[in-house]
């Protein structure tokens, strides 16, 4: 199939929109060309809510993490308020690096270039090569650290990077996440044990819709998640999931699942119960266990390249347990024989769609039809 010369234009993807059952998927291009990949950035990426970090992870005065984030340095600390502050990692004399470090604590932040120095608030304290200024002259200058529009819901930190006055807030751009599944699963109690950062040669879009149908589970998944049935709870704001009920942890072999750790206490209602694996639109997914919880973010570098950071996280009740080092391993195995296994598959998917034909959503595939309309929502509304 032929890329056409306007691949913006409403009326290819006429075939898309229909029903599922009639619809087709969307085209080669949608995960090839580098135009769409811009405008998905503009429209998707840029406007959108983005998963930084644990607040557990910043636990003092000090505390400290960094990260890069739609390939933008970013620094996030933890001040003596107690509040989680996010900031650009670029120092406001000539832009290099304040931290370089991936986390650790410190009394302030001083960029190594020239010295110039913040405090773990991102006031500018000192100034080299204006020593002659005043408390009140520095301050004058406007260069503090650059904030960055954040916040901090159910111990989850999220950044924003766009233009928060054309972009919704962040309690209305998660909508029901936050008292639908977050809180009865008291993410807020999550420690992170294990994060990794990696690049694949994939779209995006393909690991995200292979989070969102299980019917690829029992054929990638043979070994260690097999069949894995599962329900669509209602959602409001930029989330989808879908939910799996099972009394038993669904982070390990389906022949050690009675051998995990017990589940968090206190849970309710449908956590307590079973497993939700959410995406945060447009990329961050998040499966929220009775006993764990890890993540999978998805965030593009370019049309044929995403960057995926991974993340296990458990209680910090668990990790205190005498068992947890010995426990743990099976979950990590499990976890990351998953994850390598859905890596694998998406590469393997992306070598075959250059030039391929639009296929079929079967019944099981229905929340996909619902996320790559979405997708095609946002943007073909900008055009």
């Amino acid at each position: 199939m032929r890329k056409p010369d306007d691949i913006f234009e409403p009326s290819l993807y006429t075939a898309t929109r229909r029903p599922r059952e009639q619809a087709e998927t969307l085209p080669h291009w949608v995960y090839t060309d580098e135009a769409w990949f811009e405008r998905e950035m503009d429209t998707m990426f840029r406007p959108a809510w983005h998963f930084a970090g644990l607040a557990t992870s910043v636990p003092n005065p000090g505390d400290f993490f960094t990260l890069r984030l739609l390939d933008e340095p970013l620094l996030v600390v933890r001040g003596d308020d107690r509040q989680v502050r996010v900031f650009r990692n670029s120092c406001r004399h000539r832009g290099a690096l304040v931290q370089e470090q991936a986390a650790g604590t410190c009394r302030g932040l001083r960029c190594p270039y020239h010295s110039w120095t913040y405090s773990i608030e991102g006031v500018l304290k000192h100034a080299p090569g204006l020593e002659g200024y005043s408390r009140d002259e520095l301050a004058g200058l406007g260069k503090d650290l650059l904030k960055v529009p954040s916040g901090v819901r159910e111990g989850l930190i999220f950044v924003h990077l766009g233009d928060p006055a054309t972009s919704p807030t962040l309690d209305a751009y998660l909508g029901n996440y936050l008292s639908s599944v977050a809180a009865p699963h008291q993410t807020a109690q999550m420690v992170a044990v294990q994060q990794r950062e990696y690049v694949l040669e994939s779209n995006w879009k393909l690991y995200v819709e292979v989070d969102m149908e299980t019917l690829h589970t029992k054929h990638i998944h043979r070994g260690s998640i097999g069949e894995q049935p599962v329900t669509v709870p209602a959602s409001e704001g930029n989330w989808i999931g879908v939910y799996h009920e099972s009394p038993d942890t669904p982070a390990l072999h389906p022949g050690e699942r009675q051998s995990g750790f017990p589940h968090t206490q206190g849970l309710t209602g449908p956590a307590a119960k079973g497993a939700h694996f959410s995406i945060l639109l447009p990329g961050f997914f998040l499966v929220t266990a009775q006993d764990v919880m890890w993540w999978i973010h998805k965030i593009p570098d370019s049309a044929t390249h995403t960057r995926v950071r991974v993340g296990y996280s458990f209680p910090a009740s668990t990790i205190e347990r005498d068992d947890f080092d010995e426990v743990s391993k099976r979950y990590y195995k499990r976890l990351n024989q998953v994850v390598e296994e859905d890596d694998w598959i998406t590469e393997y998917q992306q070598k075959g769609l250059r030039g391929s034909a639009p296929g079929c959503y079967v019944p099981e595939e229905h929340v996909v039809h619902r996320l790559d309309n979405w997708i095609l929502d946002q943007v073909l509304d900008a055009r």
